[in-house]
């Protein structure tokens, strides 16, 4: 759906009397903030709708001056949230990387460890592995009028055009209980079938299983 029809709809389900006082900005604006209300409930899904892969190297982190084993890797400048962080094993295989605590943090003995830090990714190693990936969702697409979304299918655009709706009633200090309802029973529809995966669900991480007795 074109963003340009969104806007004309909305405009169209606020009913309003005159439309000169919310701009053709405004109106954007309305789209683009519930664009990235619905892209950051497609991220905390399981479904790796918008997901992306870095494999870097160990030569593209940064060692830390004033801790041993401990390397910074710049984030990519459209990241917005960490999905997965792998090594590459002797073995070939990659492997996860656990998160590390506050409180152990640059002290994960043989184990590898990371922890996001400010704007970069913090590893702590003490084997040198070369190879390394990164899966990271980005942070969502800055839209314009000629945008067409149609990307993911489960998405219901039409509760952008609600959207446009609510902010141009509230902008006017007009009543949108209503248009708020409506969008609410479309999002809590479009919240039932994102999941795009129904073949096998996702098992429980097992937080205990570091191959430490009696977690084994």
């Amino acid at each position: 759906m074109l963003v340009s029809t969104i806007i004309s709809k909305g405009l169209s389900y606020a009913a309003l009397p005159a439309t000169n006082f919310f701009t053709a900005q405004d109106q954007l604006d309305a789209v683009q903030q519930g664009w990235e209300e619905i892209y950051s409930a497609l991220c905390k899904g399981n479904s790796d709708y918008f997901v992306m892969t870095v494999y870097p190297t160990l030569s593209a982190f940064t060692p830390d001056a004033n801790r041993q084993f401990l390397y910074n890797y710049a984030l990519p400048s459209d990241f917005f949230h960490l999905r997965l962080f792998q090594y590459q094993n002797n073995a070939q295989t990659f492997q996860p990387i656990e998160k590390m605590t506050i409180e152990n943090f640059g002290n994960t003995q043989a184990q590898l460890g990371y922890r996001l830090v400010g704007t970069n990714l913090a590893l702590y190693t003490i084997t040198p592995y070369t190879n390394f990936c990164i899966w990271y969702y980005p942070v969502a697409a800055t839209l314009s009028t000629s945008t067409d979304l149609t990307y993911p299918q489960t998405v219901i655009f039409e509760i952008l055009a609600w959207d446009v709706a609510i902010e141009a009633r509230r902008k006017q200090n007009l009543d949108f209980t209503d248009k708020l309802q409506k969008k609410m029973d479309l999002w809590n529809s479009m919240m039932d079938q994102l999941p795009r995966d129904d073949n096998k669900p996702e098992p429980i991480k097992n937080v205990f299983a570091q191959g430490f007795w009696p977690y084994i």
